[in-house]
């Protein structure tokens, strides 16, 4: 016989649950919509004499949204103000223009004691032609043709007829002042090192080239004048100073700079 305290027991099952009945009486029903819906009228519109003005406005004076003042922007202020002039015109008197438009009223010119070259804002519509000289010193009461310098012109975003009119502008000034660059270029010039001339800083001046130089020079003692240097020398001294000192204004690292040591022009 089994021990009875080992036996499974097991739970018989009454029957099915029964699932408690909702009470109705909780819930309302709402009747069924009977009819056509009413549709909304039209609101007449208001009218702008009555209408309050916007930000606080009260009085003819304007406000915040709290009948406050309003801040002031400034942005258009600031915008407006001229800015100030280049660090390196500072001590410019004279520039000379190579290129203008007319329509905006911009012109690209080269300052004459440095060669740098900058943007400037002219007054009226009448064009300016190549060469032209204005003045943009501190005397504003002199800037009869200047309103005033924008900033500095950059080379590389110069247009190509302002590059091909450079050489040519640089070049007038040099034949303008002839005597002065030959007296202290051409006739003070001497050797650098013991295998190079200073006539060699020029374009396509090589040692044979330098060597004649200065024997044209060693047999008048001095050039007279630039005709006198380019008769005997056979060169053409305008000319070559001029590509020397576009030379150094594309590039800002060569060196000897001739634009330090011979300017400004000294009268």
């Amino acid at each position: 016989m089994s021990d009875p305290r080992r036996r499974r027991q097991i739970k018989t099952p009454s029957g099915p649950r029964k699932k408690a009945t909702p009470d109705l009486s909780k819930y309302k029903m709402q009747p069924p919509r009977t009819g056509r819906p009413e549709v909304p009228k039209p609101q007449p519109k208001p009218d702008p004499s009555q209408q309050r003005p916007r930000g606080g406005q009260r009085d003819g004076k304007r406000g915040g949204q709290r009948g406050g003042p309003r801040r002031q922007n400034n942005r258009g202020q600031q915008g407006r103000q001229q800015r100030p002039e280049p660090e390196a015109l500072k001590n410019e008197t004279w520039a000379r223009i190579l290129e203008h438009d007319s329509k905006s009223s911009v012109a690209t010119a080269m300052a004459e004691k440095s060669l740098a070259l900058c943007r400037i804002k002219t007054k009226g519509s009448e064009a300016l032609v190549l060469n032209q000289r204005l003045y943009i010193g501190k005397d504003q009461s002199k800037r009869t043709e200047v309103a005033s310098i924008l900033g500095m012109a950059h080379f590389d975003k110069m247009s190509n007829m302002a590059r091909q009119d450079l050489p040519s502008l640089v070049q007038m000034f040099v034949e303008e002042h002839a005597q002065y660059f030959v007296d202290e270029f051409y006739n003070k010039a001497g050797p650098m090192s013991l295998k190079q001339h200073s006539y060699e800083l020029l374009p396509d001046v090589g040692p044979v080239k330098a060597r004649n130089m200065v024997k044209a020079r060693d047999q008048v003692g001095v050039f007279a004048s630039m005709d006198e240097l380019n008769a005997l020398a056979k060169i053409k001294g305008a000319e070559l100073l001029a590509q020397r000192f576009i030379e150094e204004m594309e590039d800002k690292t060569l060196v000897p700079r001739l634009t330090q040591l011979l300017l400004p022009v000294e009268a």
